[in-house]
C-alpha cells in the first residue's frame, strides 16, 4: 500500500470517514497505477529524459524537447509509481531523471538551471525560471525521498538557496524569470511560481524534517497572504505589475479559479505539517471564492478564470482545474469538516469520468467544452505530463487511508 501516510502528515483531529462513500479505494489505486504506468512506458528513455509529447494511445508524436517543467513533474510521477508498486523500473527512472537534471541541465557556471532543452540535453533556453526552477526542488525532493540518494536532498536545498539569493526582487517577491546572468528581467510579475515554490518547500520539508525549511514556507505564505491576497474578498490576483499591484484587464488581470482550490489545499496541508491554523481562515476563504465564482453547478466541475467582478472568463474546461477542486474539495470535506462539499465533489467527478477521463485508453484529454465536442486527444504535452492527476490520485488514497486507520 503507497506510503502516503508518512509522506505527507499527520490525520487532523477532525477527521471523518465521509470519503469512503464518494471514493472507491481500488478505483483510485488502479487507475494511480496505470496512469504512472502509461507516463514510464510511453515517456522514459534510458538516457533519464522524458518524451512527453504523446498522441491518444501514447504513442511518442513530434517534437520531443522538454523543459524543468516537464523533466521535474515526471520524475513526480515516477516516484508516485515507485512508491505505489515498489517495482525497480520507477526506481531507476527517478534515479536517471534526476541525473540527466543534475548533469546535463544545471548551469555549472552561473548557478541553478537552464530552462529548456532537447533530449540529448542541448541547452535551448538558458533563462533562469521560478516556475520551473520550484518543480526542480519538487523534484528533487521526491527523489531524494524514494531513493535515499543525499546527492538530490544537497541539490534542492542548494537550489533554494540559490533562487532566495539571485531571484528575489527589491520587495521580496521572485521574478517570473531573468536571463542567464540574473540582470534582466524577463515576464510579467505572477504569484503562480510562489504558489509551487511553497508546494515544493513543503515537500522539502518532508525530505529534511528541517524546521528551517518549514519557516521558509511560512515566510513564503505570509509575504503572499499579507501583501498580495485581497482579504475583503477571499481571493488571490494571479498577475501583477511592476509594483506587485493586480494587474488591470487589459495587462491580463484576472483571476485564477483554479490556484484558488490550489492554495486552498496546500495551505491546510502546510498545517497539518505544523504551520501556524491561521493560514486555515485564508485558505477555506479562498475554497469559499472558488466555489462562488468557479463552481458549475448545472454540470459541475469548475470554470478556468474570472474577472475582477466574478464573472467566469468564456472557454472550455481544463483538465488540471478539475484535479486540483477535486483535490480540495475533497480535502476539505474528509479533513476539515466541509461535508457540505461532498455534492458538488459527486457531481465534479461523475463530469471528470464521463468527459475528462479516456474509456478506452486510459488517462485524460486536456479539456471538455460542451458547446464544441472537438477536442484535443492527446494525452501528454508540455504541460500536461500527469503532475495534477497524480496528486488527485495520491491525496484520495492518502484520506482513504487515514480514515481507514481511524475506522479500526
Amino acid at each position: 500500500m503507497i506510503c502516503l501516510l508518512l509522506l505527507l502528515g499527520p490525520a487532523s483531529a477532525s477527521l471523518s470517514s465521509d470519503i469512503a462513500g464518494h471514493a472507491d479505494r481500488e478505483w483510485f489505486r488502479k487507475t494511480l497505477a496505470d496512469e504512472t504506468a502509461h507516463w514510464r512506458d510511453g515517456a522514459f528513455t534510458p538516457q533519464g529524459f522524458f518524451k512527453i509529447n504523446l498522441d491518444r494511445q501514447w504513442r511518442r508524436v513530434g517534437n520531443q524537447n522538454g523543459t524543468l517543467v516537464s523533466q521535474s513533474r515526471q520524475i513526480f510521477v515516477m516516484a508516485r509509481g515507485y512508491e505505489l508498486t515498489r517495482k525497480a523500473s520507477y526506481l531507476e527512472a527517478v534515479r536517471k531523471g534526476a541525473d540527466f537534471l543534475l548533469e546535463r541541465i544545471r548551469d555549472f557556471d552561473q548557478g541553478l538551471f537552464f530552462y529548456s532543452m532537447t533530449p540529448e540535453g542541448k541547452i535551448l533556453d538558458k533563462s533562469k525560471d521560478s516556475y520551473g526552477l520550484a518543480f526542480v526542488i519538487f523534484a528533487f525532493s521526491h527523489a531524494s525521498r524514494v531513493t535515499g540518494d543525499d546527492r538530490y536532498r544537497k541539490a534542492a536545498l542548494t537550489t533554494w538557496e540559490e533562487m532566495k539569493s539571485r531571484l528575489r526582487d527589491e520587495k521580496g517577491f521572485f521574478k517570473p524569470r531573468t536571463d542567464r546572468g540574473y540582470v534582466r528581467g524577463i515576464g510579467q510579475n505572477t504569484q503562480n511560481p510562489m504558489m509551487h515554490l511553497f508546494e515544493a518547500l513543503l515537500d522539502l520539508y518532508d525530505t529534511t524534517q528541517s524546521a528551517e525549511i518549514l519557516k521558509d514556507a511560512e515566510g513564503l505564505a505570509n509575504q503572499i497572504f499579507t501583501r498580495l491576497y485581497e482579504e475583503h474578498e477571499g481571493r488571490l490576483p494571479e498577475m501583477y505589475d511592476a509594483d506587485w499591484r493586480p494587474a488591470a484587464a487589459k495587462m491580463r488581470g484576472h483571476i485564477d479559479l483554479g490556484h484558488q482550490f490550489e492554495w486552498s489545499f496546500l495551505l491546510s496541508h502546510g498545517v497539518e505539517k505544523g504551520l501556524p491554523a491561521r493560514y486555515l481562515g485564508i485558505a477555506e476563504r479562498l475554497l469559499d471564492y472558488g466555489m462562488k465564482v468557479g463552481y458549475d453547478s448545472r454540470e459541475g466541475g469548475i470554470f478556468s478564470r474570472s474577472d475582477y467582478e466574478g464573472n467566469v472568463i468564456p472557454g472550455p474546461k481544463s483538465w488540471w482545474e478539475q484535479c486540483e477542486s477535486l483535490r480540495a474539495m475533497m480535502h476539505w470535506a474528509e479533513l476539515r469538516g466541509r461535508s457540505d462539499l461532498w455534492p458538488a465533489f459527486d457531481k465534479s467527478f461523475a463530469l471528470v469520468r464521463s468527459h475528462f477521463i479516456d474509456p478506452q485508453y486510459g488517462g485524460w484529454y486536456s479539456t471538455y467544452d460542451p458547446a464544441n465536442r472537438a477536442r484535443r486527444s492527446d494525452k501528454g504535452n508540455i504541460w500536461q505530463v500527469g503532475y495534477h492527476v497524480c496528486g488527485f490520485y495520491s491525496e484520495a488514497l492518502r484520506l482513504l487511508q487515514l480514515s481507514e486507520a481511524r475506522a479500526r
